[in-house]
């Protein structure tokens, strides 16, 4: 087994998101999260740069600024870089059901 390394306390969500990449949004799925970090599915691990800004509404106003921290073919563990000004608040609504998605209006996104 291994130490627990959270700092806060992780729950399970299936939540739609998007990695915003140069090449444009790819959608993605939030598998757990917490204050400080995220499991999110992913199409290819090996792909998603090591920081990346992650898209929490379809409208771009959520968003949270990423640190890879592991990586599997289809998951990636991120850390969460503190807010600032161009690090917008952002929660994953409570009320959130599972398998609840939604995608940017207009934007073509790749799903897991």
């Amino acid at each position: 087994m291994f130490d627990e390394q959270r700092k806060s306390r992780r729950r399970p969500v299936s939540y739609t998101a998007w990695i915003a990449l140069t090449s444009g949004p790819h959608g993605c799925v939030l598998s757990d999260v917490s204050e400080t970090g995220a499991r999110i599915a992913v199409e290819d691990g090996d792909t998603v740069p090591d920081t990346f800004v992650l898209l929490l509404a379809g409208n771009g106003s959520a968003r949270r600024t990423c640190d890879v921290v592991w990586r599997e073919r289809f998951q990636i563990g991120v850390r969460f870089r503190p807010q600032g000004a161009n690090n917008k608040a952002a929660t994953i609504p409570k009320a959130t059901a599972l398998n609840e998605t939604a995608a940017p209006k207009g934007a073509a996104v790749k799903s897991v």
